[in-house]
């Protein structure tokens, strides 16, 4: 970023251009200054447009700040030494995915803005030859899988989820229709990621067609793992990748894995475990406290397959009233909707459900043959509120307390959470490319700006900076703050007092 500055030197006014940029030995910014000449004089032999022309207006301190964050997780390092060609632009890219999330093509014109003189300006054409270059590199990307797995050691507890990114591709092997979680009419590429329990940082990922569903790709996942070397650490997961088969499987694999699995109420042998232990669960005796919450908590056993598992049952009583009055709010909002309709016919009352009432909810209205009325289903709403405040997380793990299960749950649900986040911050572009190797390459880059959202989350969280920003508005602020004076207020106090 540059700028131009006034000294006064025995009562003459002298101007100097600034430049300011960051020393990488001192790891602190640092100027330039350049002599330009006594302003009376340069007033008059200079054009003023003819200044304006010579100066830029750079982004600086949110640079800093990502160069920073990038240089202290080691990730510039692992992916300096495996992109060695390429590493600046794919942190570019990376860093262009975190603060502006727009389409590719608009890449060149935010680098001009920015205080990045080493990287390259791409177009769009050479944005998608350079993802076709990554794809085709897998050797490097699998050893920077394998570099950064051992830059994080070591690796305690991991967390797998998988996400979705909608795609308006044909012709491409991933891109399938299947389940959109977010809810989009659109085929979709599914990608599963790996996260370190300790550090939160993702460290390993694999793309999936989006046919696939989320239960069939774990045991392809610890094949990979164990590819990597990891083979002694616990696993969380969550509901969805519940199935008896990965249970039995996990614990019979051979390998040092202990997990924790929730289990879906889906499940009736789940709803078998909270319906024998409700009354122990609502004991004064099974109470616990849990940083600030208190939930009861019993331990049961579950067969699954020929195996049997501890099954850790836990019930809070707030989120159960809270969740049960949230739920009768929303009832009585739709029997509102409703009104005081007579239908002489179920099929007639069925029809005005479908047209007022969202699909999930009609099982908890019926038809009232005598008064001819729709009446609330209480078998049904009983069933259901029946599990509110009730989790149950099945383990493998010998001894372990109810503190650290629901350590280890809650910090799964944050993972989650920041999983989600990066969805939305991040989608304003979808995936057009238009081959395999392309996509490969884009998610890539998409994966690297993945690592640094999280590990800013993380920051942000414990700073309790998501108090006054988002992550887009803090790297903005930056950007402005970080500016030492601002270009505007040059021109405005300079050239037009």
């Amino acid at each position: 970023m540059s700028y131009i500055v006034e000294q006064k030197i025995k009562g003459r006014i002298y101007l100097y251009q600034v430049e300011s940029y960051w020393d990488k030995e001192s790891k602190k910014p640092k100027q330039r200054r350049t002599y330009i000449g006594p302003k009376d004089k340069v007033r008059s032999s200079r054009d003023v447009k003819g200044i304006l022309s010579e100066l830029t207006i750079k982004h600086y301190g949110n640079i800093v700040l990502l160069e920073d964050i990038s240089e202290k997780t080691g990730l510039l390092k692992v992916l300096r030494s495996n992109f060695e060609s390429s590493y600046r632009e794919i942190l570019a890219l990376a860093w262009y995915q975190l603060m502006e999330a727009s389409a590719d093509y608009l890449f060149p014109y935010w680098l001009e803005e920015q205080d990045m003189d080493q990287v390259k300006r791409l177009h769009s054409s050479d944005i998608s030859g350079l993802y076709e270059a990554i794809g085709r590199n897998q050797k490097g990307m699998h050893r920077f899988t394998s570099d950064w797995i051992n830059s994080l050691q070591p690796i305690h507890g991991v967390y797998y989820d998988i996400t979705s990114f909608s795609s308006y591709s044909t012709g491409i092997d991933y891109v399938e229709w299947g389940y959109n979680r977010d809810e989009e009419a659109l085929p979709q590429v599914n990608m599963g990621m790996v996260c370190c329990r300790d550090s939160g940082l993702p460290f390993f990922y694999n793309i999936f067609p989006g046919s696939i569903v989320d239960v069939t790709t774990i045991n392809n996942m610890l094949k990979y793992l164990q590819g990597y070397d990891l083979k002694d650490f616990t696993l969380i997961m969550d509901r969805g990748f519940f199935s008896t088969a990965n249970v039995t499987a996990l614990a019979g694999s051979g390998q040092r894995i202990t997990f924790l699995q929730p289990l879906p109420f889906s499940l009736k042998k789940t709803k078998e475990l909270v319906k024998r232990n409700a009354r122990k669960l609502k004991n004064v005796d099974t109470a616990i406290k849990y940083n600030e919450e208190i939930v009861h908590h019993v331990v049961d056993n579950i067969t699954l397959g020929k195996q049997s598992f501890p099954a850790h049952i836990f019930f809070n009583e707030k989120a159960y009233v809270d969740g049960r009055h949230q739920f009768l709010a929303r009832l009585l909002e739709m029997e509102a909707g409703l009104g005081s309709c007579t239908f002489e016919s179920q099929k007639e009352m069925q029809a005005a459900l479908e047209a007022k009432i969202p699909d999930k909810s009609r099982c908890f209205f019926r038809w009232d043959k005598a008064s001819k009325t729709v009446k609330r289903n209480k078998a049904k709403i009983e069933e259901h509120t029946a599990t509110f405040g009730y989790f149950v997380i099945l383990t493998n793990a010998e001894g372990i307390d109810p503190h650290s299960v629901l350590h280890y749950y809650r910090d799964k649900d944050k993972v989650e959470k920041i999983f989600d986040g990066v969805k939305k911050h991040m989608d304003g572009d979808r995936l057009r490319v238009h081959s395999d190797y392309t996509l490969e390459g884009k998610i890539f880059v998409r994966y690297i700006a993945l690592i640094l959202y999280m590990h800013i989350t993380k920051v942000m969280r414990q700073k309790k900076l998501f108090e006054k920003y988002s992550i887009r508005e803090l790297l903005k602020e930056l950007a402005k703050t970080l500016n030492p004076q601002p270009i505007f207020l040059f021109i405005r106090n300079k050239f037009f007092e």
